[in-house]
């Protein structure tokens, strides 16, 4: 029989403890995370359907638009009529409007709390030991992250989806910057957007060749490794710390997702990455 085990924790999303699971399925073991609890790590996700038909990579080839059309000749002039020199004025092209400001990528946001142990007002994903991923952001009541958007342009803003990079200038381990949140009431952070992608996977009777590690409270699937594999094949540049965000348009849970990639033996996927 299998057995759950949760903490609660009003920041951090949680993973749960299997002490066992039919090796049918699929084979986990526990994994730190920054609170102690038991990560789910699935390794050699596999095939479900032996029989799917090939698909495309969904990629668009667009049509080069930078041929000009050839200029007629100009005409001659006639032999009794004197040759004048004709100089024609170029027209004057009209100014482009200035680029507009491109979103920043990569920025700095300060934080105030009103205490050292009040909430920030996210949900943050643990699992991976470099950086912490927002998996929700709290929109109910007062709270630091609520009180710093409000003060800031829009594309300053913090988002869920977002990368925490570096903690009052730790970058060491998302562990690491965890702690030091919790350490004080002034929280100086490095917030990375997120580089969102898309590939098409068909399974064709080969195993995925992914080990995922997730919680339940989390609204993505880690990608702990990658293998030889029906990924390897289709999506080679998908690589190790890359999160799966959705499957076939389904968004929500990790089970869910978890779910919809065995129920299809194609899958269309959206992925998350830090810039």
């Amino acid at each position: 029989s299998s057995r759950l085990q949760f903490v609660s924790s009003p920041n951090e999303c949680i993973a749960p403890s299997y002490s066992s699971l039919p090796a049918a399925m699929f084979c986990c073991c526990a994994v730190d995370a920054t609170s102690k609890d038991e990560a789910v790590l699935v390794r050699s996700f596999p095939a479900h359907d032996d029989q799917a038909p090939m698909r495309g990579d969904g990629e668009v080839l667009l049509e080069d638009p930078s041929v000009e059309p050839a200029q007629a000749e100009p005409a001659q002039a006639e032999p009794s009529a004197p040759q004048k020199q004709v100089v024609q004025e170029l027209p004057v092209p009209a100014k482009e409007p200035a680029p507009l400001g491109e979103e920043p990528q990569v920025f700095e946001a300060t934080l105030s709390k009103p205490g050292i142990e009040s909430a920030m007002g996210w949900h943050l994903d643990v699992l991976d030991q470099r950086h912490l991923f927002i998996c929700r952001l709290v929109h109910t009541g007062t709270t630091p992250i609520k009180t710093y958007n409000a003060s800031v342009a829009t594309e300053l803003q913090i988002r869920e989806g977002d990368y925490v990079t570096a903690v009052n200038g730790i970058t060491v381990s998302a562990e690491k910057m965890s702690e030091a949140i919790k350490k004080t009431d002034k929280v100086k952070i490095n917030i990375s957007r997120p580089v969102v992608f898309a590939k098409t996977i068909t399974k064709n009777g080969v195993p995925l060749g992914l080990d995922l590690k997730y919680g339940p409270g989390g609204s993505s699937l880690l990608i702990e490794s990658v293998r030889s594999g029906a990924f390897s094949q289709h999506a080679p540049d998908v690589r190790a710390g890359d999160r799966i965000l959705s499957v076939n348009g389904t968004t929500g849970a990790p089970h869910v997702l978890m779910q919809a990639i065995q129920d299809s033996p194609a899958l269309d996927m959206g992925f998350s990455r830090v810039a």
